[in-house]
């Protein structure tokens, strides 16, 4: 069995090759019924893996098999956390991570920009 390393800053290679081919320029708003209900990055992990087996479905299954075994060692919860996080910051308030109706804005409310503000303004320790 293949000895998998971090590559890339990510687990291993399989998961940074998986994560770069097929979810790199992912579009949140396609997996958006499954993240407004705040998933967990296996959760949503498990989608991906299912969704990237749908994808290599192909009626050569010697290339198949092989397919299937290399994305055996991805870390799906890594990508998974990654969307997660690039869904929230772009689509949730920043403090409670409700989810926004207006893109550009930061906060849901004026109470929880001022919460924000006020832990962040907080010394540490």
């Amino acid at each position: 069995m293949a000895e998998w390393t971090k590559y890339n800053g990510w687990t291993n290679y399989p998961t940074w090759r998986i994560s770069l081919e097929i979810f790199d320029d992912i579009d949140t708003d396609y997996w958006e019924d499954l993240l407004v209900d705040n998933p967990t990055a296996y959760e949503l992990g498990e989608h991906f893996r299912d969704y990237t087996e749908e994808l290599l479905d192909t009626s050569n299954d010697l290339a198949e098999s092989y397919a299937l075994a290399f994305i055996d060692s991805v870390n799906w919860s890594e990508i998974a956390q990654g969307t997660i996080d690039t869904y929230r910051e772009n689509y949730c308030c920043d403090n409670c991570n409700e989810r926004l109706e207006d893109t550009g804005v930061h906060f849901c409310s004026d109470k929880c920009k001022t919460e924000y503000n006020m832990l962040a303004d907080h010394d540490k320790g």
